[in-house]
């Protein structure tokens, strides 16, 4: 077991996803010519040629890769699409115990789009566990959030075991950061 150092990157990880997803909230599609396929959103929703196209953008941007790929942080974003979004063996412990960034790419095989949105919208539905920051993926479009999910599925599937959560007081066996909650010492 190694607890890595890592507080301050976990910090600004979490940052950069709010500002990314207030960034990306906040871009408009009404006025331009190169939506193409993209379909019409109800409010603030990313602009680009595809839902594919979007959705990577949103996936770097939204941080998704700094806790779902491996290797991500260390090479500054340089891993293949090939790679991404695979899950990530390193866990966040704090209080709820210890979770892992999930293989999203076999997630999406698995689940429907609709049901994609319904959980990104509602924090898993009461069971989604930090650092996962719900309050930001409840404030993105259907549209944006369909996009990421088409995007991840475009990707295919890639097996790729993920340490399973673990309950607070079960110690992990491999490395985690150590994730002191807002407000705590």
């Amino acid at each position: 077991m190694r607890v890595l150092g890592l507080r301050r990157y976990f910090a600004i990880a979490v940052f950069a996803a709010s500002a990314a997803c207030q960034t990306a909230g906040s871009a408009s599609s009404t006025g331009s010519t190169d939506v193409g396929a993209m379909p019409a959103a109800d409010g603030p929703a990313v602009a680009a040629t595809s839902m594919e196209q979007a959705g990577e953008y949103l996936t770097i941007v939204g941080s998704c890769n700094d806790c779902h790929t491996q290797g991500w942080t260390e090479s500054q974003g340089k891993v293949p699409p090939s790679e991404r979004l695979a899950g990530l063996n390193v866990g966040f412990r704090g209080p709820w115990g210890t979770s892992y960034g999930k293989n999203l790419r076999t997630v999406v095989q698995r689940q429907s789009e609709d049901h994609w949105v319904q959980v990104l919208k509602t924090s898993d539905e009461g069971d989604g566990k930090p650092p996962m920051p719900w309050w930001n993926t409840k404030q993105m479009s259907d549209r944006d959030l369909r996009a990421i999910y088409r995007y991840i599925k475009s990707l295919g599937p890639r097996p790729n075991g993920v340490p399973r959560s673990l309950p607070p007081g079960r110690e992990p066996t491999g490395q985690y950061i150590w994730v002191t909650p807002q407000g705590a010492q």
